[in-house]
């Protein structure tokens, strides 16, 4: 896709924005916040590329939480909020420990870490909160 301004236009703020980090010889789209602008452009190696930019140590437990998030969004098109996530994690791993709380302590940034890990866009009213 290719974007033309005049000379006198200059992009809209979103457009210039954008930036895209390079993984496994392919250019990802992301937004000034370091959320991908597709979807589809997610896989595990992009999740690599952006906990290590955030010194991030992605251990079983963060990939747990990356997987979910992951499956969720693809299909519902949003991403949960705590309390959905949590309820879920604990059914489906019968682990209750998936609060907010121990979210917080494998992301530093939070739920929305773990979601912009997930290859999400970025989160929306309450999703990721």
């Amino acid at each position: 896709m290719r974007l033309e301004y005049s000379e006198t236009e200059s992009p809209p703020d979103s457009v210039k924005a954008h930036t895209s980090i390079e993984v496994e010889g392919r250019m990802i789209a992301i937004d000034k916040d370091g959320y991908l602008l597709d979807f589809d452009d997610w896989s595990p190696a992009v999740t690599e590329a952006l906990a290590e930019a955030d010194g991030v140590q992605l251990s079983d437990e963060h990939w747990l939480l990356i997987d979910f998030l992951h499956r969720f969004y693809k299909e519902y098109e949003i991403a949960p909020e705590i309390p959905i996530l949590a309820r879920n994690l604990c059914k489906d791993q019968n682990d209750c420990r998936w609060n907010k709380r121990y979210i917080e302590s494998l992301f530093p940034g939070g739920a929305k870490m773990a979601c912009r890990f997930a290859g999400l866009t970025k989160p929306v009213g309450r999703s990721c909160l």
